[in-house]
């Protein structure tokens, strides 16, 4: 039997195809909506998606992706499509939206309420809960690359307070009422253990919720948060405003 794989752009949606004898598998990602939180890598059991430029990519810097599908790995399961809460990614078979892993049987219904997403114009579900946390001494300050990308901006660029002025404020503030725990302030931010995010609890149904899959995916999302580098960093040490910290000297992607 012959499969041909193949990954193609259409305006704003990158498809990955594969095509059989009468059957023909895709999975769509919607750069519109898509975050780079990098959900869908954390869940992939084939490793097949990996993290792009995510800053720049949302910044409309650059057009690559803010994550890149492997086509020759994909196996067209769809957990990626269940796990993202902004609806990106859509598994389709002979262009009918499916699931091939069914909720309620073999995965359980995600549970929250739908947070407004300001960046995006579009809703997202909120079925994390967790902890997130700015290291300031980490933390290079001035980038804003986590404000910027930050889907419901609960990220902020704090003042000193007007009866307090010589206070001086965190680098960035939280609003965790609105954080979603996704994690693409982790993996867009250029200075690793900046940001401390640890999810603490998946809300979902107890229909589906026994099976293997879910257990393997609900264990691998409640593992510490870490940003993934793409690129391998010498770091030498720099002064800024007294404090000695060590920089990134340059960057090389990874062969």
């Amino acid at each position: 039997m012959t499969r041909v794989s193949t990954v193609k752009r259409k305006t704003n949606k990158l498809i990955t195809e594969r095509t059989e004898p009468r059957v023909k598998t895709s999975l769509i990602l919607d750069l519109d909506k898509c975050t780079g939180c990098n959900l869908c890598t954390t869940v992939c059991p084939r490793y097949a998606i990996e993290r792009g430029p995510i800053g720049a990519s949302i910044r409309k810097r650059v057009e690559a992706p803010p994550i890149r599908i492997n086509y020759h790995k994909c196996i067209f399961c769809g957990l990626c499509a269940y796990i993202c809460p902004f609806n990106a990614l859509t598994l389709m078979i002979n262009n009918k939206p499916t699931e091939k892993i069914k909720r309620g049987i073999s995965l359980p219904y995600l549970e929250g309420d739908e947070v407004y997403c300001k960046r995006t114009g579009e809703t997202a579900l909120k079925f994390i809960e967790g902890n997130i946390n700015i290291i300031d001494s980490k933390c290079p300050g001035g980038c804003s690359t986590c404000i910027e990308i930050c889907p419901v901006q609960c990220l902020y660029l704090p003042i000193a307070p007007k009866n307090k002025p010589w206070e001086k404020p965190p680098k960035v503030g939280v609003n965790r009422e609105t954080c979603l725990y996704c994690g693409a302030c982790v993996y867009a931010c250029p200075a690793n253990g900046a940001i401390n995010l640890e999810r603490t609890r998946i809300k979902h149904s107890e229909e589906g919720s026994e099976s293997k899959i879910w257990q393997n995916m609900e264990e691998k999302l409640l593992k510490p948060v870490e940003s993934r580098d793409w690129f391998f960093e010498e770091r030498i040490e720099t002064s800024l405003r007294g404090d000695r910290k060590l920089a990134p000297k340059r960057k090389t992607l990874k062969e």
